[in-house]
């Protein structure tokens, strides 16, 4: 339920995607008391146990996933579809976690467009069986408990150094997470007694409080998973009283894997129509929907398969025909829907020069890359993150013979001494992240000071993220790097040190601000409105509201405004171009100027360069 209502984002459960550790660590216990069980019995074989694993998650997978199939091409974008055929595969092979780990994160904008997003935990969950399994068949009885606190300890130290690093793989693989099933195993394997268990009764009530309170919102992700995790192996040793709130709890936890498979597919989807945030009316509908359906499926596919004894060969060649049904199924969708419009080129990343000119998982360059310069001399940088990227075309194409350089970092502010950085973890903008942004400006600094060819620097970012309460202000010191609460005064001090810096090695600066966005997928409506797909709300037409958007990027422009006053530079906007009094345009003659929420395309980049004259206005503006 933590789960579900943080997906549906209902009620205080801001981290109640911590049901999914709850969820590995009852895993580790259940089926470490299978199988131990089995093997004292000396009844134990992987035959019979892949066999019952089968009969139990497999017919109710499947369903959900054909039911997502048949629905995704009415609803999904031809971009989203590609990356679901990849989802439907990973769904199948129990190798999701992997597959989304290489697609983009769990608390990424885009895992929202993912149908099967959450058939990731489902994948760890049976790559940790065999590996709990097999250690329990092929060790001696006396190695168990000696063994699961080594590999306890094994992976929980992996899943520390990755946070930092490379948290999408702590997230997302089974090493990293496999101390969650360790912690349930161990909890299987310690020895309590009924006599223990009234003495140690108090602690289950403190175990309940951390589960409560560490809901509501993680400081950390591994401590808080960690004391999670804790507090769940505490419930699963200590048993308690079956009054009647445990009795409903149980009543839900019959249908909760049901629900769990259902109810993300049916959010995505509803999101889809939407374009943006559904009303909680439809919200609401969509979780009705969910338990209902999720009843059915439990009582007609998962309790039938369940109880019944289909022979091993039956069901491996049911379940074999199944998934090539299914395997190709998406293929199929993405060949039937094709049309004349080839959407993913229109709407594909715009990466500016060369996908080798965003330095985001690189270290920090030492001189600019030959992919990333129009000509051997360039005489204008253009510096930021995607959105400094997403212009890149337009000036090169416009440019001539001057030529420009790119040097960019994806979600790196452009400012010396300070990054922004997620509170949110796991999240690709860990400090890590902000550590490697704040070197990669100071190196781009070191290239300018050589590169005397440059005389004009173009700076761009959507600088939102040092105003939005989703992150955090990493600031260098002379003691380390120290982390604070967004803060408008250290972003624009952050941004004024960079333009004066620039400004110090004989060059003229000037900043473009970010294009107007609105509330919801830009590229998304365009890509829906051109198929003739439904879309409801009040974002049809595609455009964006003026309103709307000064409303909700106020704090973005009073920084831009901040950074104009005080570091006397020239803030060069798209507003005025494509905005009248009420809205603002997001195609130009059938050429999508938006490839997402805010990014411009290629072709868009192009159209806005050429007809606003963006070269020179970059450099009549620039000191």
């Amino acid at each position: 339920m933590l789960v579900v209502l943080y997906h549906a984002r209902i009620g205080p459960f801001h981290a109640g995607y911590v049901g999914v550790d709850i969820f590995f660590v009852i895993s580790g216990f259940l089926i470490t008391n299978l199988v131990a069980d089995q093997l004292e019995q000396s009844r134990f074989s992987f035959p019979q146990f892949y066999y019952q694993r089968a009969k139990r998650l497999l017919p109710a997978a499947y369903v959900v996933v054909a039911l997502t199939t048949i629905a995704a091409p009415f609803l999904l974008s031809g971009s989203s579809l590609i990356e679901f055929r990849d989802e439907v595969l990973g769904a199948l092979t129990f190798s999701g976690n992997i597959v989304l780990w290489f697609q983009g994160g769990y608390f990424d904008v885009s895992a929202e467009t993912k149908p099967l997003l959450h058939f990731w935990s489902l994948a760890v969950e049976e790559q940790g069986y065999l590996l709990l399994s097999a250690f329990l068949a092929f060790s001696p009885r006396r190695w168990w408990f000696p063994g699961a606190i080594l590999l306890f300890i094994a992976s929980l130290a992996l899943c520390c150094y990755l946070a930092f690093w490379h948290p999408a793989a702590a997230f997302y693989l089974l090493p990293s997470r496999f101390w969650e099933m360790a912690l349930g195993s161990l909890a299987a394997l310690l020895p309590v007694t009924p006599r223990m268990a009234p003495a140690m009764s108090w602690t289950r009530l403190l175990a309940l409080a951390v589960l409560v309170f560490s809901a509501l919102g993680l400081s950390h992700p591994v401590v808080g998973a960690a004391s999670v995790c804790m507090a769940t192996a505490v419930l699963l040793v200590i048993p308690g009283s079956t009054n009647g709130a445990v009795r409903a709890a149980a009543g839900v936890g019959r249908i909760s894997y049901s629900l769990y498979l259902i109810h993300w597919p049916l959010l995505v989807y509803v999101k889809a129509l939407w374009l943006a945030e559904p009303p909680a009316l439809a919200i609401w509908s969509a979780l009705a929907v969910s338990i209902v359906t999720s009843w059915l499926l439990c009582r007609f596919v998962e309790e039938p398969v369940r109880q019944g004894t289909p022979s091993g060969l039956r069901l491996v060649s049911g379940l074999t025909a199944a998934s090539v049904i299914l395997a190709v199924s998406p293929s199929v969708a993405i060949a039937v829907t094709d049309n004349d419009i080839d959407f993913g080129e229109m709407r594909r990343i715009n990466f500016g020069l060369s996908s080798a000119c965003d330095f985001f998982s690189r270290q920090p360059p030492h001189d600019i890359p030959e992919p990333c310069q129009s000509s051997k001399k360039p005489e204008m940088l253009v510096w930021g993150d995607s959105f400094a990227m997403a212009l890149v075309p337009g000036l090169s194409e416009t440019i001539g013979k001057a030529g420009l350089a790119q040097l960019t970092m994806s979600g790196c502010l452009p400012a010396i001494g300070v990054a922004a950085i997620t509170r949110i973890s796991p999240s690709p903008y860990s400090r890590a992240f902000g550590e490697s942004c704040i070197r990669f400006n100071d190196s781009v600094l070191s290239i300018l000071e050589k590169r005397k060819n440059i005389s004009t620097v173009a700076i761009s970012s959507p600088f939102d993220a040092p105003v939005s309460p989703d992150f955090k202000m990493l600031t260098r010191t002379k003691d380390g790097f120290v982390d604070s609460e967004p803060s408008m005064d250290i972003a624009v001090d952050g941004i004024k040190a960079l333009i004066d810096a620039v400004r110090s090695l004989g060059k003229r600066v000037v900043v473009v601000a970010p294009p107007p966005v609105g509330n919801f997928d830009i590229g998304d409506c365009l890509e829906r409105k051109t198929r003739g797909s439904p879309i409801l709300g009040p974002y049809s037409n595609c455009k964006i509201s003026l309103g709307e958007y000064r409303q909700s990027r106020a704090r973005t422009l009073e920084l831009l405004n901040q950074v104009s006053l005080k570091a006397a530079v020239e803030i060069v906007s798209f507003d005025d171009f494509l905005c009248d009094g009420m809205t603002c345009r997001t195609e130009i003659d059938g050429k999508f100027l938006y490839r997402d929420s805010g990014h411009l395309s290629y072709a868009g980049s192009v159209s806005i360069a050429q007809q606003t004259k963006l070269v020179e206005r970059l450099i009549g503006a620039a000191r």
